[in-house]
């Protein structure tokens, strides 16, 4: 090989690792893809005293129970079929509401409650035309 061919080959492949360098820091420092549990999928685990499961649901309608503090809440999530109640302490976001779609990490106490050191929270009506979140809140009532 010639020399300016070397040049090239070094040159591309040292490209090369520092791009595939870079990628692994930057999945490893985000956690790389986040995954979280249906409530359902987290009933069925066996070992459920581990700490750190995410898990998704609705906030069931009615029981957000807020503690006089203003940073304790307990709630009952549900993915539809089966039912968690959820106790966090913390900021509690603003669209935290009755319907909200949620995300929790934290581990199951022996009580059965889930206790969030994490509580994410997304506004129902931010995915449902005007029509559709009145007719819901209609239908409710």
């Amino acid at each position: 090989m010639d020399r300016k061919r070397l040049k090239f080959v070094v040159l591309g492949g040292g490209v090369l690792l520092s791009m595939a360098f870079l990628l692994a820091v930057g999945l490893k420092g985000s956690g790389g893809f986040v995954y979280y549990l249906t409530v359902t999928e987290f009933m069925q685990l066996e070992d459920r005293a581990a700490s750190g499961f995410r898990i998704n649901g609705k906030v069931v309608d009615g029981t957000i129970r807020r503690e006089t503090t203003g940073e304790d809440v307990r709630f009952v999530m549900s993915d539809g079929a089966t039912s968690l109640p959820v106790a966090y302490h913390g900021i509690i976001p603003d669209t935290f509401v009755d319907r909200a779609e949620v995300v929790v990490e934290g581990s199951l106490q022996d009580d059965g409650t889930f206790v969030a050191h994490k509580l994410l929270a997304k506004c129902p009506s931010k995915y449902e035309s005007a029509d559709e979140y009145e007719s819901a809140d209609q239908a409710s009532s």
